[in-house]
């Protein structure tokens, strides 16, 4: 199958070298030609092995199933194209604008937004029909799922997009009902936003070594350091427009991160953050400090609970969606088995009280 995806940085490339491992014959676009230069050479010296570490292959040689080009007139004849743009609504939908008049009525353009909807994104779209979510976790090779909605998606994109899925080497998990931050999303940004409110109590290491002694893969603050600052800041202000406060860090943490922006320190991408990088390797130094992790917790259940009332999905469905997003073997609804309903509620009180937070404002 003919297939695109716009936007050549990582997801982009991720996403790229996913469609060509499947055996479909891919065109990356970027207006950036530097970004498409670094996606080639990713694709032919590491593609591979990210591959091979997922148990994904690698099938053949994927490389030679990719195509770069800087013209979006190089999709006209793709059947299923991911845009993987920045998070701007006014991009998003300026690039499904000029998708409409490259590609075919029937193609499929899924969007791997995290902070947006289909429906927001494909508004001025003729053809919002073929608009679906089709968003990955970070990292996009080794997690093992894609999120799936659209409530003004059709019957025949949704399933040709659950066959993508599935051809790539990805869990499908069709959401029951499409929100911004979608389900994952909306799971990371509870505990990132209660870690950034715990920062006022606890530093980094004593916050994300308290998390992983508990089973996280990665503590919430290594999260916004693997993200990036900036792109953790960018979408607490998108999902601003739709909830509110609720995931708004306290003007304290707020104003350290701005200025961790300011001076460079990404995260990740730029060797600094809340802590320390080697490549891709974070360095979460140890601490003879001692934190209750039990307020990152509770607002974590807390949002699963909210996503089964909004009709995101079923306890089961949001448990799947963590365990699978995150890498782990534990889900929300499985915490609160293990801790408690009530123990969790009471954090959750007290902390509201404490800090007026909506994130452990609680709805169950």
């Amino acid at each position: 199958m003919r297939t695109g995806v716009v936007g050549a940085g990582v997801m982009g490339r991720d996403i790229a070298g996913l469609l060509a491992n499947a055996g479909n014959s891919v065109t990356l676009v970027d207006v950036d030609s530097d970004a498409l230069d670094a996606a080639r050479t990713y694709h032919r010296e590491e593609l591979p092995d990210a591959l091979a570490e997922a148990g994904l292959g690698p099938n053949g040689t994927p490389a030679e199933r990719l195509d770069y080009d800087t013209d979006l007139d190089a999709l006209a004849d793709a059947r299923f194209v991911v845009e993987a743009v920045p998070e701007r609504l006014d991009l998003k939908r300026g690039l499904l604008a000029d998708l409409d008049a490259v590609l075919d009525p029937d193609a499929v353009v899924g969007t791997n937004t995290s902070s947006l909807t289909p429906s927001a994104i494909a508004a001025d779209s003729a053809h919002a029909e073929r608009v679906v979510l089709f968003h990955f976790a970070n990292p996009a090779i080794p997690r093992d799922i894609v999120e799936i909605s659209g409530d003004e998606t059709s019957t025949a994109a949704r399933d040709l997009t659950v066959e993508v899925a599935e051809a790539i080497g990805k869990h499908p998990v069709v959401l029951g009902a499409e929100y911004r931050a979608n389900g994952l999303s909306r799971l990371s940004a509870s505990i990132k936003c209660a870690a950034t409110w715990e920062l006022l109590e606890a530093s980094p290491a004593a916050i994300d070594g308290a998390a992983q002694a508990i089973g996280f893969e990665r503590g919430p603050l290594e999260f916004v350091d693997l993200i990036g600052l900036d792109v953790h800041l960018a979408t607490v202000d998108n999902l601003a427009e739709a909830y509110g406060d609720r995931y708004a860090p306290p003007p304290e943490s707020r104003e350290r991160m701005e200025r961790m922006r300011e001076e460079g320190r990404l995260g990740m991408k730029t060797g600094e953050g809340f802590f320390e990088w080697d490549g891709e390797t974070c360095i979460v130094p140890d601490t003879d400090e001692t934190y209750d992790v039990t307020p990152v917790v509770a607002a974590l259940v807390n949002e699963a609970h909210r996503l089964v009332r909004d009709g995101v999905g079923d306890p089961e469905t949001v448990d799947d969606i963590l365990e699978r997003g995150s890498g782990g073997d534990v889900g929300p609804f499985d915490v609160e088995a293990m801790l408690g309903e009530e123990y969790l509620r009471e954090a959750l009180v007290r902390r509201h009280e404490e800090t007026g937070a909506g994130v452990y404002d609680p709805v169950f």
